[in-house]
């Protein structure tokens, strides 16, 4: 998993509101049932019952099967996307590229570097409530636990200016994350 973390400043539009923004980049790779792609926007929220949770804003997988099982489980709007990439290591240092599109044109790239293979692996927890979908109308609530070995990196995106992320274009970097052997499971 690559990941920023975003303050957008201004309310772009009812599904952009001022905040806090996460984009990350995810190779789901075995064990996993499905093995696929994914890139995200998921925005900071106080949820219905009054923690804080993330609800994933724009999300993009190419796999149809995750676009299916995101839609029909748990209202996540997934759509589909190609993605290209690749990956270089020097030592403990690592190089990743990313590129994702759709239909429509490029979406983002993304090049970040870092350390992470020398860092301890740490629990992850969290939230998300998704607001109802056509597929999933009612909202969904979840929770995430796992892990992965996790330390800043060095990131930069390059958010299409006519794509559905130029919205971020705007935004101010917090900063960026690495999470190698990143596992997750959704309840």
């Amino acid at each position: 998993m690559w990941l920023s973390v975003f303050r957008l400043a201004h309310d772009v539009d009812e599904r952009h509101p001022k905040g806090i923004y996460a984009v990350a980049l995810v190779d789901y790779t075995e064990p996993s049932p499905l093995t696929y792609h994914e890139l995200l926007s998921a925005r900071v929220i106080t949820a219905s019952n009054g923690k804080k949770a993330v609800s994933v804003v724009d999300i993009w997988v190419d796999s149809p099967d995750s676009v299916a099982g995101g839609r029909t489980l748990w209202a996540i709007p997934k759509g589909l996307a190609k993605f290209s990439g690749e990956s270089s290591a020097q030592g403990p240092l690592a190089a990743h590229t990313w590129e994702t599109s759709h239909d429509e044109g490029p979406i983002a790239t993304a090049k970040f570097s870092d350390i992470t293979q020398l860092a301890p692996r740490l629990p992850m927890r969290g939230s998300v409530e998704q607001p109802g979908i056509e597929e999933h109308p009612d909202t969904a609530w979840l929770t995430m636990k796992g892990g992965a070995k996790l330390l800043p990196a060095r990131g930069s995106w390059t958010f299409d200016p006519a794509g559905p992320l130029a919205y971020l274009r705007e935004a101010t970097k917090i900063g960026s994350f690495r999470g190698k052997d990143f596992e997750i499971a959704f309840g």
